[in-house]
């Protein structure tokens, strides 16, 4: 049967907590990464920009004293430099210079505009009438404007990306969340459907006795099976809700011929109103095992044959050689069927009642003694649950 995957009002504000949360924290952390690496590049490029200038001076201010020593003409070329450079006499007016913004604060060694860079150098003793000497850039500002853009863009992809995967993951951790939500709400209606069968019934034939003022058998027999489908129903329901609680488990020996034979009392007015024989083969068989969890054994298996038979059918009961082996010829199982039926809330058809239990407790008590669990099935013809008690059979 299909799933309904559409998420309800809940869901979908535990998805939207979930990935906002996600992508919120993540996004600072990214931020914080991006900020660091923001303030490092800076300070590098500012380094860099520095040495760059540096060396511009250096270089300008040797040929001014190469041409003073050798008494040669000073001939000023802007191609030479890496940046652009002013020479400035003592009044700071421009000897030459192919600078792009002319406004230079002599007070300061560096100025730093949003748009160009000035490094000023006052020569102590002025060459060729130059007191000043400015480099400038103009690359470093539009670098760092180009970096802070580029790290923009890639938290904005960041954002993008992490928010994907946020939300892949909150589906993933969901969907398990959604399938046990989806079990019991299932396991909750087939309750109270399993539930109101058997009291319907009985209402019906107290109703039915009240009106005739006297005992009628066929009725207190309506009334006994519906109260041992009550009783099965209340079994199922107690298992499921101490199961996994830790209780101290009894291990004695008992001869499970007799359990057994209780179980197949206990069922057969149930098999009888459904028009299904109860056949049985016992030999005594005398194991080491829980007297709670022998019942459960016996009663899910037979439960189940019942439930699952075809009105007019017989279930065959073997016990012989540490082995039992319950048969019925019911609407048996295809290869599918067989690797889930024995996963709690799996059943091989929903045209039947029941909750899809009671072969996971028969498997899970088999897995607790070490019990050997095998089913043969075919589709419409029947099935087979075979439990070998080899390894917990005492010998007589």
């Amino acid at each position: 049967m299909a799933q309904d995957t559409a998420l309800n009002s809940s869901e979908k504000k535990a998805l939207f907590r979930f990935v906002s949360l996600y992508t919120l924290s993540s996004i600072i952390l990214v931020a914080i990464i991006a900020y660091l690496y923001y303030q490092k590049e800076i300070a590098r490029q500012q380094n860099m920009c520095r040495i760059d200038l540096q060396n511009c001076t250096v270089k300008v201010e040797s040929k001014l004293l190469k041409a003073k020593l050798f008494h040669k003409d000073y001939h000023f070329n802007p191609k030479e430099y890496r940046s652009s450079v002013g020479l400035f006499d003592q009044h700071k007016n421009p000897l030459y210079s192919s600078l792009t913004h002319s406004d230079v604060d002599f007070a300061h060694k560096m100025t730093k505009k949003p748009t160009y860079i000035h490094m000023v150098k006052k020569l102590d003793n002025p060459l060729l009438n130059v007191h000043y000497i400015v480099t400038e850039d103009t690359t470093m500002p539009v670098g760092k404007q180009q970096l802070l853009t580029l790290i923009m863009i890639v938290i904005l992809f960041a954002f993008i990306f992490i928010a994907f995967v946020g939300y892949l993951l909150s589906k993933l951790l969901l969907k398990p969340v959604k399938e046990k939500i989806a079990q019991l709400d299932r396991f909750i209606k087939d309750s109270a459907h399993e539930i109101n069968t058997p009291i319907a019934s009985l209402l019906m034939s107290v109703s039915a006795l009240k009106k005739k003022g006297t005992l009628d058998t066929k009725i207190l027999n309506h009334i006994f099976i519906s109260s041992k489908q009550i009783s099965d129903v209340y079994n199922t329901l107690s298992h499921l809700a101490f199961d996994d609680i830790t209780l101290q488990k009894v291990h004695k020996q008992i001869n499970f011929k007799e359990i057994v034979e209780k179980s197949i009392e206990f069922y057969k007015e149930i098999a009888k109103a459904k028009q299904v024989r109860i056949l049985s083969h016992l030999d005594d068989m005398t194991i080491m095992i829980d007297k709670d969890d022998a019942k459960k054994l016996i009663n899910n298996l037979l439960s189940n044959a019942v439930k699952y038979n075809k009105v007019g059918k017989t279930i065959t009961i073997r016990l012989e050689e540490n082995i039992l082996k319950v048969t019925d010829e019911g609407i048996g199982m295809n290869q599918n069927d067989k690797k889930v039926i024995l996963k709690r809330y799996q059943r091989a058809t929903q045209q039947q009642g029941g909750f899809g239990i009671g072969l996971d407790i028969v498997n899970s008590i088999c897995q607790r003694y070490q019990i050997r669990l095998t089913i043969d099935s075919k589709k419409h013809h029947g099935s087979t649950f075979s439990l070998d008690f080899s390894a917990i059979a005492l010998k007589t």
